[in-house]
């Protein structure tokens, strides 16, 4: 299991966002924060907009919000964003073609673990990220 460098930085990206609170972030307070490139930054912001899980105001005091409080802002929520929520193996994307799959003596603890996994990942919060409230949560 992967999670790419735009998921983790979807997270960041997300947190830095919340821990401004009401405050509107411009692409290049958030780069400079996270120290990553604003081009990159924007691919990413691009996505969490399209899933509207952030707003833009643009002119001068634009930028970026929260779309809602960071407690309703699951993790699988972001990185579903960025088409990085975690598969264990091929056989459980819904398109596959697995001629095993059906006979498969190992798919149910794929299925399971897979599910624990999004799971977890649905139910951990932006505000949980922010009060480093994950380790005993679940």
């Amino acid at each position: 299991m992967k999670i790419s460098a735009k998921g983790r930085y979807a997270v960041e990206t997300m947190v830095d966002i919340a821990k401004n609170g009401d405050n509107f972030s411009s692409v290049s307070e958030i780069a400079a924060r996270q120290n990553i490139s604003v081009k990159y930054l924007e691919q990413i912001i691009s996505c969490l907009v399209k899933a509207k899980l952030v707003v833009s105001l643009r002119g001068a005091n634009g930028g970026y919000i929260l779309s809602k409080k960071p407690d309703q802002c699951s993790i699988a929520e972001i990185l579903s964003a960025t088409g990085d929520m975690p598969k264990l193996a091929p056989c459980l994307v819904s398109s596959s073609s697995c001629p095993k799959k059906n006979s498969c003596e190992a798919i149910g603890c794929w299925e399971t673990l897979n599910s624990l996994i999004f799971n977890y990942l649905s139910n951990l919060t932006l505000q949980n990220l922010i009060d480093k409230s994950y380790k005993n949560n679940f």
